[in-house]
């Protein structure tokens, strides 16, 4: 686990966005990113989905600007947590990204 992120882990030099599904024991993998800090946007994105307000958030105070998901299927909130990583990136240093 990063010890500063929650739900980001480092596996073979990327970065891992995974989260519980609430009541459950079943481990959501987001997915990987070229960074730790895109990873824990992305995160955010997914506990906020699935748990509201009451949601743990690495940047609590930027989630209102994040795209959110359009149901609250998996592959929604997917989408939205990539979107949500590649706009964190396009205001940092202008990487390119490279999805596995």
């Amino acid at each position: 686990m990063h010890p500063t992120y929650h739900g980001v882990r480092c596996r073979n030099g990327k970065w891992v966005t995974e989260m519980r599904e609430p009541r459950n024991d079943n481990r959501i993998c987001l997915s990987t990113y070229p960074t730790a800090e895109m990873a824990a946007v992305a995160y955010d994105v997914a506990p906020y989905a699935l748990r509201g307000a009451d949601a743990v958030l690495n940047f609590p105070g930027e989630i209102a600007s994040r795209p959110a998901p359009t149901t609250a299927s998996l592959a929604a909130i997917r989408a939205a947590a990539k979107d949500a990583a590649v706009a964190r990136e396009g205001q940092g240093r202008g990487q390119r990204v490279r999805w596995r």
